[in-house]
């Protein structure tokens, strides 16, 4: 399907797709798995899933595992440096791998002394190679030095369940209680108004506002002032923007298929993926 990194990927609980904003998808390699998360460098895609972590060959279709016994439910992933370089959020706490003298990936849990609300982590934005922001169903924790000690902050007490840094700030969704800003990680405040006990799943930027999936279709803001609700009055679990374009958004419903606007969520069409869709990656960019 053309270049490979110009295909937006699609993970949903039937498995991975890749498509174009034409609507032309086809799913990736055989597996039906819950596809939760995506990174992708260059060729290179990796998974998390259901029932572990994979990393997917874009040209034959084949996956390959890389989780071993202790890492199952994987919920998020980010890239860091090494070999396999992912840090993997799951209901179990914060991990990375290693490659044992077998070639086999092997996987160290960093968040073990948490409370076990704390260790269930729905979320990780990597800030810098030592450093991750997890949400957590205990609030945003940072990991540091490469999750060997962990910080508090002031998000805490309530389930995050998306974490993005844009506009500056980072930013978090919760359950019930909206949308939240910090400037540094550990403080934090509510963003906006009219959204204080609203449940946000997905957060992005695009014109220099941010968008978001929320338990009631998409919300749109500054952070300042009124969240504006667009788009279907659904679960929308997952949201992106193109790079290339402002006004472009795809956002995933759960249920309720995958829909596209192209006039910044004044009018929106469903994209004939009917699956319930877990998250979406963009293009990589020229």
């Amino acid at each position: 399907m053309g270049d490979r990194q110009a295909c937006w990927l699609v993970g949903t609980k039937g498995g991975l797709l890749r498509g174009d904003l034409d609507g032309n998808w086809e799913k990736v390699g055989g597996y039906n798995f819950r596809v939760t998360s995506i990174v992708r460098n260059a060729e290179r895609v990796v998974v998390g899933v259901g029932s572990g972590l994979w990393e997917v060959d874009m040209g034959g279709g084949m996956w390959k595992q890389l989780h071993d016994e202790t890492l199952t439910e994987v919920l998020a992933i980010g890239a860091i440096p090494g070999d396999p370089g992912i840090v993997a959020a799951s209901a179990y706490g914060i991990a990375t791998g290693e490659r044992d003298e077998m070639g086999a990936v092997r996987w160290s849990f960093w968040s073990d002394d948490l409370l076990v609300n704390e260790r269930f982590s729905n979320a990780v934005l990597v800030v810098d190679d030592k450093r991750w922001l997890v949400g957590t169903e205990g609030g945003v924790l940072v990991a540091e030095d490469g999750g060997e000690n962990w910080t508090h902050t002031s998000l805490s007490g309530t389930p995050v369940r998306g974490l993005c840094r844009a506009l500056g700030s980072f930013w978090a969704g919760t359950d019930e209680r909206g949308i939240w800003r910090s400037e540094d990680g550990v403080n934090w405040k509510q963003a906006g108004r009219g959204l204080d006990q609203g449940t946000v799943f997905d957060l992005t930027e695009s014109g220099g506002k941010i968008v978001a999936g929320s338990l009631e279709g998409i919300v749109v803001g500054d952070g300042e002032g009124s969240w504006q609700r667009l788009g279907p009055r659904m679960l929308m679990a997952a949201v992106a923007a193109d790079p290339t374009d402002a006004n472009t958004w795809l956002a995933g419903g759960d249920p309720g298929g995958l829909w596209i606007t192209r006039d910044a969520g004044e009018t929106w069409q469903q994209m004939g993926v009917p699956a319930t869709i877990e998250v979406i990656l963009v293009p990589e960019g020229d």
